[in-house]
């Protein structure tokens, strides 16, 4: 049997099935396609995969697996509306408008995007919460989930340490596994082509599918919990690429995707001793708000003495590292077993939240994502008005020189017109924010899912998570914060354009804050943005993350009183 298949060829669309008149190749490939009909009409070894086994199979798999949706069906036009509305239409507008919180915002329609395919693919994800397990490599998820829904089959366990797809699992009317690809394309598959493509594939063809499909879907007639959806996430970190996490596409995929489900079980080898450092790093990376159940798992592996020690040990690290922690309990995939005190705390956990949403929150997440990129015109529109204010102040000063009155008038009427250009850029963005609403109603409508603007808590704290890049891949945003403004300002008669100053940070201090003007004119007055203005923006976090010294800041004057800060966040 031949395995000498191009798949290379085969991904980047370079096959040619028509052409066998190149001298040389023909008779080769003829040669190879004998082989692979000789092969197929050998008897397949009893459990053997089918698509390993055979050439054949496995490459019309991977065609199926990548080619594109139908673009025709009415859920297909729409999402391409869709898309058209945020990367076209959208993107149009904040590359040419003065918004500067729009690299963030396209960043978050971007998702948003993302997760309307996912919807339109499988609506009925939208019906239920969602319950992930996460944990690193060989940690045994896959196990325990298995041991958990009473299906000892249900998901491949190779521990081959190969990329993997996040696997939903879920109620369905029939048996039935589904691949979606990043086309949006929706593959029916067997149980064989999923033990296939999710671990041997890579070792067998040298294929990984992470970057060509989305999720994989399984859906059981006889399914434990009805009311809800379970995911398996790929290992975070694998055996072999622990030190460069930044390569790693596991972990990419397994943050995307725990991000975003409503409840998480974060599995441990019992074999750690406790929670290990670099999982407790990757939690707080996760930035989750519903507390998380640590299981330690394989505990039949040691006494159950051991097990509770290991437990103990967990929560005090735990605690020490303030992660926000349901309980730690130990489990075997292996006797079904629980180790706790309860002995139920998983399944009281599980039954609790086996109750259906009060419908989906994307309408509710675009309203909000759209807000806040139209409350920087608003902000924006106010600091302007008040400059403004300042400026003719400025100009009726009767020691002002003439000429700097002449240059306070050009400016004056330079403001008005960015007046006049945020307002009409506001609504612009309206009607893309309208626009996209009454799309994604359409949408929701034709794939009959419910919808809500009043979410849920949980709803409400995995949609905060959902929609936003993680910190490695933040773009650009703006954070605007209200600063105390000390001295002259009539000083700044003779700066080019007081609307727009250059600043940066000379201290930080147990009060706040401080900012000096870098221009050229001499200033004495100084700008503090106080520590209590920056929890009111921030919350509770540490200054010294968003601030230090020498880092460059916009500087609007409002008034004698009170200045406008504006921190690029990717710089800080």
């Amino acid at each position: 049997m031949s395995t000498d298949l191009d798949f290379d060829s085969l991904m980047n669309g370079h096959i040619d099935t028509n052409n066998n008149e190149n001298s040389g190749e023909s008779s080769n490939a003829n040669e190879r396609t004998g082989q692979t009909h000789a092969s197929s009409q050998n008897t397949r070894p009893e459990g053997v995969n089918q698509y390993l086994y055979e050439s054949e199979k496995g490459l019309s798999l991977c065609a199926q697996l990548i080619a594109n949706g139908d673009s025709n069906t009415p859920v297909a036009r729409l999402l391409a509306e869709i898309k058209h509305t945020i990367e076209h239409d959208f993107l149009l507008l904040a590359k040419q408008d003065d918004n500067t919180t729009g690299a963030y915002t396209y960043a978050q329609l971007l998702l948003l995007e993302k997760k309307l395919n996912e919807i339109a693919a499988f609506p009925h994800f939208e019906k239920y919460y969602t319950v992930a397990v996460g944990g690193s490599f060989s940690a045994g998820k896959s196990r325990f989930l298995n041991s958990v829904l009473g299906c000892p089959s249900l998901l491949p366990t190779d521990t081959t340490p190969t990329t993997s797809i996040p696997t939903y699992l879920s109620w369905g009317e029939h048996n039935a596994i589904s691949a979606l690809n990043f086309y949006r394309k929706k593959t029916v598959i067997d149980e064989e082509a999923l033990k296939a493509i999710c671990h041997a594939f890579n070792e067998r063809f040298g294929v990984t599918f992470s970057h060509l499909l989305q999720l994989i879907s399984v859906e059981r007639e006889d399914f434990k919990y009805p009311n809800l959806v379970f995911l398996d996430t790929p290992g975070y970190s694998k055996a072999d690429d622990i030190i460069n996490t930044q390569n790693n596409t596991d972990e990419n995929i397994a943050r995307e995707h725990l991000r975003s489900a409503d409840y998480l079980i974060w599995l441990v080898d019992q074999q750690n001793g406790t929670v290990p450092q670099q999982d407790i790093e990757f939690l707080k990376g996760l930035e989750l708000t519903q507390p998380v159940l640590v299981v330690i798992s394989k505990a039949d592996k040691k006494p159950e003495s051991q097990i509770q020690q290991i437990i103990n040990t967990a929560k005090q690290d735990l605690q020490r590292a303030e992660i926000n922690f349901l309980d730690v309990i130990g489990y075997s995939a292996q006797l079904n077993k629980e180790f706790s005190s309860s002995k139920t705390v998983l399944t009281d956990l599980l039954q609790t939240v086996s109750k259906g949403k009060n419908g989906s929150v994307v309408s509710w997440q675009a309203a909000k994502i759209f807000n806040s990129y139209i409350n920087f015109y608003e902000s924006s529109r106010q600091i302007l008005s008040l400059t403004n204010g300042t400026i003719k102040e400025l100009i009726f000063a009767e020691n002002i020189a003439l000429k700097n009155k002449q240059h306070l008038d050009d400016i004056s009427s330079k403001t008005k017109a960015q007046l006049n250009a945020l307002a009409s850029q506001k609504q612009v963005a309206l009607k893309i924010q309208q626009q996209l609403q009454e799309q994604i109603t359409q949408l929701c409508q034709l794939l009959n899912v419910k919808t809500t603007m009043q979410p849920s808590s949980v709803a409400l704290s995995s949609s905060n998570t959902v929609l936003s890049p993680c910190k490695e891949s933040l773009p650009q945003q703006s954070l605007i914060f209200e600063a105390l403004l000390q001295g002259r300002i009539k000083q700044l008669s003779a700066i080019a354009d007081i609307t727009v100053l250059q600043g940066r940070v000379f201290k930080l201090s147990a009060v706040g804050v401080h900012i000096k003007i870098d221009e050229k004119v001499q200033t004495d007055f100084d700008i503090i943005i106080t520590k209590q203005k920056i929890k009111a923006q921030l919350g509770d976090t540490v200054i010294s993350d968003y601030f230090s010294e020498g880092l460059r800041v916009i500087v609007h004057i409002v008034n004698e009183k009170k200045a406008s800060i504006t921190v690029d966040i990717a710089s800080a």
